[in-house]
Parts: structure tokens; C-alpha cells; sequence
């Protein structure tokens, strides 16, 4: 099949406007195919070649009109990367990054005594086990409401997630909030596994995100509140003044925040590589 230099310059521009597409190469050769057949049928009825080139072209439409059309979703967004996805890729950074502060923190709390199980309010202070439990607490919530961000973000990487990637975004908030209750651990990582399963389902879905990265941040917080609900059940390990018991606490946290975390390296990544195009598009339509 013969080249058209026209043709060729118009497929390279719609690759470059629908870039973010997994199926790129399929489409980018289907219309190649499309719009080589209705240069070569015009040819064969007469037309010289750059005629039936700028026929063909003025049929098949403006590349940035029909990049619309093969990026839009069936929410009514443009699942294109945009300056808020990519920004939305390196808070992801700063997400994991606080998350694992908190963790330090967490364990910091363990090397100082238990405190009694009760303190008289006027005599009370702050000693190092009570600053170390404020510190996770309010590191860990400052994670998890950066990481909300990081799930507007991909929320419009993909043009809109529908209303399940909307319930999942608001049950994730419910469940940072939650994190401010810092002795329900099953409970807050139980919301936050329910809110990231559900919008992952939206995400994996649309079959753009890398899924390895998807599974590993979602699936976090449920396999921790799964090992804290198993351990808290066989009561493993003493229980602490306050009828707590560590090995659940710390296995269900650590395994939770670290799987969290490193799959938001993996999608922060992932949204950082990617060059955003021309137009922003909206972060929450729906």
C-alpha cells in the first residue's frame, strides 16, 4: 500500500492526542487501514493523490474532534492525562510518604511504658507514649486525606469513574476520618478497605491504570484488617492495659500502610510518566 504523507502526518498528530489510551497501536492502525482504503478508492476514481488525500482527511474529521470522541468514556469525561493527573502522581509521594512517618511513629509508642488505664484529667501529661500515639494519629490522617486527592486525580485520568468510583471516594473519606479514632484500628482500616476496593473496581474497569499497582494499593487495608480481625480473634500475644492487643494492632496496621503505601509509589508513578495534554478536564464529572 502506497504512503501518504498527509495521511501519515494526520495519524501521527492523533496518536499524539490519544495517547493515553491502553489500545493506542489498535486504533492508530485501524484508522490507517480506514483512511488508506478511501485514499486508494478515490485514487482509483480519478483523483490525483494529495486530492484524494485532503477528501479523505476532510470526511474523517479535525484530530482533536475525533480524539475527543476516542477518549471520551460513557461518564461524559476525557480519560487523558492533564496537569492535575501528574500533580496528582507526585502528592502520591507525599501520601506514602507520610504514611510511613506514621508508622514510625506507631512503633515509637511501643517503646515507651503502657500508661495506667486511668489518669486523672488535671494531672494528666504528655509523655512520650501519648505523643507518639497523637503523632501517628495525625500523620495518618494527613496521608490519607493527600491520598483522597490522589483519588480525584485518577478519578479524572479516567474521564469520570461513574457513580461506584464516586461511592468508593466518599466511603475512603469517611474512613480517613475515621482514622482520628486511633484505638478502632479494625474499624477505620475496615471503611478505607471498603471505600479503595469499590473504587478500584471503577478503576481496573476502564482497563487503564497499571493493575499490579491498583490491586497492591487497594487491597492494603482489607488484608490488614483481615490479620487484625484473625489475630484479634485467636488473641494472640498479651493484652496492654487497656485490653488491646498489640500483635493484632501491629501486624493489621503494618501490613495495611505498607501495601497502601507502596502501591501509591507504583500509581504515583505511573501518573507522573505520563505528559498531560492541552485542555484540563473536570475532576469530578460524573
Amino acid at each position: 500500500m502506497a504512503r501518504y504523507a498527509l495521511i501519515d502526518g494526520y495519524l501521527d498528530t492523533m496518536r499524539t492526542e490519544i495517547h493515553g489510551r491502553r489500545d493506542l497501536d489498535d486504533v492508530v492502525y485501524e484508522m490507517e487501514d480506514h483512511l488508506y482504503s478511501a485514499v486508494e478508492r478515490l485514487v482509483a476514481q480519478g483523483l490525483k493523490s494529495d486530492a484524494a488525500q485532503e477528501t479523505t482527511l476532510d470526511r474523517f474529521g479535525e484530530p482533536k474532534a475525533l480524539a475527543a470522541v476516542y477518549a471520551s468514556t460513557n461518564t461524559g469525561g476525557i480519560a487523558v492525562p492533564t496537569t492535575t493527573t501528574k500533580l496528582a502522581g507526585t502528592v502520591a509521594y507525599f501520601s506514602a510518604a507520610l504514611y510511613f512517618v506514621g508508622l514510625i511513629a506507631f512503633w515509637a509508642a511501643a517503646v515507651f511504658p503502657d500508661r495506667p488505664a486511668y489518669v486523672d484529667p488535671e494531672a494528666m501529661i504528655l509523655d512520650g507514649q501519648t505523643i507518639s500515639w497523637m503523632t501517628f494519629t495525625f500523620v495518618s490522617f494527613a496521608a490519607g486525606a493527600i491520598m483522597l486527592f490522589v483519588m480525584v486525580g485518577l478519578h479524572q485520568r479516567h474521564g469520570g469513574l461513574g457513580s461506584v468510583g464516586m461511592i468508593g471516594l466518599i466511603v475512603t473519606g469517611i474512613g480517613v476520618l475515621a482514622t482520628m479514632a486511633i484505638w478502632a484500628v479494625f474499624f477505620w482500616l475496615a471503611i478505607i478497605a471498603t471505600g479503595l476496593i469499590t473504587f478500584a473496581i471503577a478503576v481496573l474497569r476502564r482497563g487503564i491504570t497499571p493493575r499490579l499497582w491498583t490491586l497492591v494499593w487497594a487491597a492494603g487495608p482489607a488484608v490488614g484488617a483481615t490479620a487484625f480481625l484473625v489475630l484479634r480473634w485467636l488473641e494472640v500475644g498479651t493484652p496492654d492495659v487497656w485490653g488491646d492487643y498489640w500483635v493484632a494492632s501491629s501486624v493489621g496496621l503494618n501490613a495495611g500502610i505498607v501495601s497502601m503505601a507502596a502501591g501509591l509509589i507504583g500509581l504515583g508513578t505511573w501518573l507522573r510518566s505520563e505528559e498531560p495534554v492541552d485542555a484540563d478536564t473536570p475532576a469530578l464529572a460524573v
